[in-house]
């Protein structure tokens, strides 16, 4: 598995923005084949977005997509990507993990 960070400045947008934008990309996302998951971290000022991917050469083929897409929903959220890396998940025990919306 394969995960691509994306470290977002907020600046003093409302935390619930994060979750808006979330439901928008992940409607997007899960189009896209190797997709796996998504998972957003929000405090003030700062949002970290994890895309899960199948694998890195899955993530790699659609590099110029999601990079578009990502510019473009940021542009719209009027927040500025700050940080972009790549890793290899080389461990992960989440149990099951899953909320629409934590509030």
């Amino acid at each position: 598995m394969f995960v691509s960070l994306t470290r977002v400045k907020t600046s003093d947008q409302p935390i619930e923005n994060a979750t808006i934008v979330a439901e928008e990309m992940l409607g997007w996302l899960q189009e896209i084949e190797g997709f796996e998951g998504l998972l957003l971290l929000s405090r003030p000022g700062t949002t970290l977005g994890l895309a899960f991917w199948e694998s890195r050469e899955v993530a790699e083929r659609h590099s110029t997509l999601r990079t578009q897409f990502v510019e473009r929903v940021m542009a719209v959220a009027d927040v500025e990507i700050e940080e972009r890396i790549d890793y290899d998940v080389t461990f992960a025990h989440v149990g099951p993990l899953m909320s629409e919306s934590t509030g």
